[in-house]
């Protein structure tokens, strides 16, 4: 039996979803007889994980079913088995981390980049393509004028969140992906 068969029937459903989509007629908001489905470009499906969605969102990605992946706050605190790093190598994937994150702390996320920079020693990749398939951003805590660290429980972990899904960048790199 799959271990991952739970994630499987996700995507399965997801997928059928996606082929079940139909447009709204802007100008009664209601459905018509003349429906059309929504263009999704399939091979541009990303996911988008923070906190432990991004450890699911590291999961999923091992299906090799999405274009890329962005993890906010990663909390994962074991290894990576080699089969799944096996299976992430060649997925874009950026991960968002602050060093003054309280819930989960920024090795967490460390380790996943660690481990997927060195499944590509191997030569599969050189130093400078490893950027276009891994990237990470490290945020620095925000701190007041005073220059004392900005003290509010869970506060950093929003924020790698926060600031990835608000930068623009994200989104043109994961759509730049073949």
């Amino acid at each position: 039996d799959e271990p991952r068969g739970e994630i499987l029937s996700f995507i399965k459903w997801f997928n059928a979803w996606l082929e079940s989509q139909t447009v709204l007629d802007e100008s009664s908001g209601t459905t018509t007889n003349n429906n059309r489905r929504i263009a999704i470009h399939r091979q541009k499906v990303s996911l988008f994980g923070f906190s432990e969605g991004s450890t699911l969102a590291v999961e999923l990605a091992t299906t090799r079913q999405f274009n890329g992946v962005v993890v906010c706050a990663y909390g994962f605190t074991g290894i990576l088995p080699r089969m799944a790093i096996q299976k992430l190598q060649g997925i874009p994937i950026w991960v968002f981390h602050s060093k003054g994150d309280d819930i989960y702390d920024i090795q967490c996320s460390n380790a996943l980049v660690n481990s997927l920079i060195s499944s590509y020693e191997d030569g599969a990749l050189d130093v400078f393509s490893v950027g276009n398939v891994v990237k990470y951003t490290k945020l620095i805590p925000q701190q007041k004028n005073d220059g004392s660290t900005i003290a509010a429980t869970g506060r950093e972990h929003v924020r790698a969140a926060l600031v990835a899904s608000k930068n623009g960048d994200v989104y043109s790199w994961l759509l730049s992906q073949q």
